[in-house]
C-alpha cells in the first residue's frame, strides 16, 4: 500500500519546477527576440541566438528533472504531476528537434516548431501553477 503524500513533501519540488519553468520561458523569449533580429538581417545576433539555444536546452532539462522530482514526491500519481512531467519531456524533445532543424537550415520547419515549443512550454507553466 502506497502512503499518501503531504503538501509539505511536494512544496519544494513544486517550487523548483516553477522556477525551472520560468527560466525555460525566459530562455525561449530570448531566443525569439534574437530570432527577430536575424529576420531583420542583423547578423550580429547569430551568436546570441546560437548560444541561447544551449541555455534553452539546459533550462528545459532542469524543468524535466524538477518535474520528475515533483511527480515522484507526489507518489507517482496520475493527474497534474504526471501530466506536467510528460509535457516537460515533450518540451525537451521539441527543443532538440527544433534546434536541429535550425542548424541544418530548414527555417520553414524551424520557425513553426519554435511556436509549438513555446505553446508547450506555456502549457507546462499552466500545469505547474495549477499543481498543489
Amino acid at each position: 500500500m502506497e502512503r499518501a503524500t503531504t503538501t509539505s513533501e511536494t512544496a519544494i519540488p513544486l517550487r523548483a519546477l516553477r522556477a525551472a519553468v520560468v527560466l525555460h520561458l525566459a530562455a525561449l523569449l530570448w531566443e525569439g527576440s534574437t530570432a527577430g533580429q536575424l529576420v531583420a538581417f542583423n547578423t550580429d545576433a547569430l551568436p546570441l541566438h546560437y548560444y541561447g539555444a544551449f541555455g534553452t536546452h539546459v533550462a528545459a532539462g532542469l524543468q524535466a528533472v524538477s518535474a520528475l522530482w515533483y511527480w515522484r514526491r507526489s507518489g507517482r500519481a496520475p493527474g497534474a504531476p504526471r501530466l506536467v512531467l510528460l509535457v516537460s519531456l515533450l518540451a525537451l524533445a521539441l527543443g532538440f528537434a527544433q534546434a536541429a532543424l535550425g542548424t541544418y537550415g530548414l527555417i520553414q520547419a524551424h520557425v513553426p516548431l519554435a511556436l509549438a515549443l513555446t505553446g508547450v512550454a506555456v502549457w507546462s507553466a499552466v500545469l505547474a501553477w495549477r499543481g498543489r
